[in-house]
């Protein structure tokens, strides 16, 4: 159907990572049955809508949309949810309006933004509350690529990351935009929920 490298990872036949994913998703889930007074969600880096399709199952009174800047991908998602609303735009420059949103997700998307600091931003502009956000934790998730012999010219290192943090970076990173209601490690992911300043 698509062979993005983000809806491969999502079909995996790997069983140690397929486990990963599906804790991370259960995690992603859990977090958001915590959460209250949310009714519109943005997805910001949605890719094919795994993480969406997945959400409307548990929180099916929400309305989700999706925003990634691949037409491809795009495609495919509106494929999967039809009748949800998608935009092709940039994290950093959504064109979207102000506070639009209760909730907004990035989930493995700032480690491959030049300045995770404009996207930050651009969260922050579109979200009434909050802010959830995961990024690969380093230096384990490159460990984990040499492990499993994957990207062996680049020490394991995925050629599409610019960012690498771990849970202490990432963390001060995103307290410069909003204020951290918890930080969780889903192996070998950091999630941080955070609302608006």
């Amino acid at each position: 159907m698509c062979d993005s490298r983000n809806f491969q990872k999502y079909h995996t036949k790997n069983i140690a990572k397929r486990i990963l994913i599906n804790k991370f998703l259960s995690t992603i889930e859990n977090i958001s049955n915590s959460l209250q007074g949310v009714s519109k969600v943005l997805d910001i880096g949605c890719g094919e809508a795994m993480v969406m399709r997945r959400l409307h199952k548990i929180r099916n009174d929400w309305q989700i949309d999706g925003l990634d800047i691949s037409p491809e991908s795009l495609q495919v998602a509106k494929s999967i949810l039809p009748d949800n609303n998608f935009f092709q735009a940039s994290a950093t420059d959504t064109k979207l309006k102000d506070k639009e949103y209760d909730l907004i997700i990035s989930l493995e998307v700032l480690e491959h933004i030049e300045s995770p600091q404009k996207a930050l931003v651009e969260y922050s502009r579109l979200t009434k509350k909050y802010c959830l956000i995961s990024v690969p934790l380093e230096p384990f998730f490159t460990w984990g690529n040499l492990l499993r012999g994957s990207n062996i010219k680049l020490w394991g290192k995925d050629p599409e990351h610019v960012n690498f943090w771990g849970k202490r970076g990432i963390t001060k990173l995103v307290t410069q935009y909003f204020d951290i209601i918890e930080v969780r490690i889903s192996f070998p992911w950091t999630i941080i929920l955070a609302i608006k300043k």
